[in-house]
């Protein structure tokens, strides 16, 4: 028996290793291994409603506010409370504003050595190589990433663990004077994410057999279904299969016991699946796949040149680089719809303390993330589960790795350039550690 490790995989959200086994069979089995349960389920139980969302956002800064909105859309249904609709705007520029901040750090950071770099030293496969290069690409990008930022602060009361959302509602809405100031910030970053956007596009059809050689697995797509536009929180959720038909349609509370998990042999991560459909891709992919487009002018103008090439529905790993920035561009039109939105007065006013269980779903970054919850008529948390993005994702991504680590190792270019590609593999995903280990 022979292994290949690899600890730990850079450049992602968190620890990871990778140990790849060949048994003697010469069956080739990849596994991704993260350790340290953190425990935040049984550590909120007894948490009273108003202390709920600060506890959750510390999962994962970068994730905040989408663990806060989703824990407070389950308790909202469970308390049957219903936030007003400039609640509802406030937390979806939130959302936005961070979804478009994290891809603009992915990109960055992540994934863009890996697209202009992809045969160098992996001492040279790094953000300060690139800036070296071309320092303008990067400057580009970081701007991006600080005017999501911007306007996470703003809608949000802070760039990190926001501290303007509460179940119910919202504390503050944005005034006339900073909506046409944001406003005026993305109507100039529209230049600079097309150009973004070309380069991205440019990358993959320049690293073609990558994409086409690394992730490449066909799967079914999980994800919320939007009413003509792909969406961060709703009701509806969707299974499609890898042909684009849909398998399955649920109601966000029907999830309520149909989703399975199970522990891994060899990760604190624990595998999460859907019960009848089994492993589904969820993040920019699914996402795509199940809506079938954006629904915003830019962002679909563009799509039709990845579908173009790389053909519909998407299931090649490394086209969600692509994905991501036609997701920025979708995210960048509607936060101006909201920004430009006229404000109204009613914020809501918390939520009264009744008994109730319920499931909280949105869309993060890399994936659906789904919180379930039970409160007491005392206003105290009795139970809480959360399903993170890499749940859904690490059966396909562990066997994406297997396929590719035996098609690599047993080529001529040997373990160092099998180490590059998987980790190359994994960044595709943009698995977030920290709210795997939750």
């Amino acid at each position: 028996m022979a292994e290949l490790v690899i600890d730990p995989v850079t450049r992602i959200s968190g620890i990871a290793a990778i140990r790849v086994v060949t048994d003697e069979e010469g069956n080739v089995e990849a596994r991704f291994q993260a350790y340290g349960y953190r425990g935040f389920e049984q550590i909120a139980v007894g948490c009273h409603l108003d202390n709920l969302l600060p506890l959750v956002s510390r999962i994962c800064g970068r994730d905040s506010v989408f663990h806060q909105v989703a824990v407070a859309s389950a308790v909202e249904v469970a308390t049957g409370t219903r936030p007003p609709q400039e609640a509802m705007n406030v937390r979806l520029l939130a959302l936005w504003a961070q979804l478009f901040e994290r891809h603009a750090v992915c990109l960055t950071v992540h994934s863009l050595p890996d697209l202009l770099f992809p045969s160098s030293d992996p001492g040279l496969r790094n953000l300060v190589s690139i800036y070296r290069v071309d320092e303008e690409v990067v400057r580009r990008l970081m701007a991006l990433k600080a005017l999501g930022t911007d306007v996470l602060r703003q809608a949000g009361g802070a760039a990190v663990h926001p501290v303007n959302i509460r179940p119910g509602g919202a504390f503050r809405t944005l005034s006339a004077e900073v909506r046409k100031e944001l406003l005026g910030k993305l109507d100039e970053a529209a230049p600079l994410l097309m150009e973004t956007g070309k380069l991205i596009k440019l990358l993959l059809r320049r690293n073609e057999e990558l994409v086409n050689g690394l992730a490449n697995l066909s799967a079914p797509s999980l994800a919320l279904r939007g009413d003509g536009s792909m969406e961060l929180t709703g009701e509806r959720i969707a299974v499609s299969g890898a042909d684009g038909v849909e398998l399955a349609a649920y109601g966000c509370q029907e999830l309520a016991g149909k989703i399975k998990e199970s522990n891994s042999r060899h990760s604190h991560v624990r595998h999460a699946e859907l019960e009848g459909v089994g492993p589904a891709r969820v993040g920019p992919l699914a996402r795509l796949n199940v809506n079938g487009g954006y629904g915003s002018p830019l962002a679909d103008e563009e799509l039709e040149e990845i579908k173009s090439q790389w053909g519909f529905p998407v299931q090649r790993g490394l086209v969600g680089h692509a994905l991501r920035i036609l997701e920025m561009m979708h995210a960048w039109h509607r936060m101006r719809e909201l920004l430009q939105a006229e404000p109204l007065e009613d914020l809501g006013g918390g939520v009264q303390a009744s008994a109730g269980k319920a499931v909280g779903a949105v869309e993060a970054p890399e994936g659906m993330l789904i919180y379930e919850v039970e409160v007491g008529d005392d206003g105290l948390l009795k139970r809480m589960s959360i399903v993170s993005p890499l749940q859904f994702n690490l059966h396909l991504l562990e066997r994406s790795l297997s396929e590719s680590a035996g098609s690599l190792l047993a080529g001529s270019e040997g373990e160092s350039r099998a180490t590059d590609l998987l980790q190359v593999a994994v960044r595709s995903y943009a698995p977030c550690i920290p709210c795997g280990i939750h």
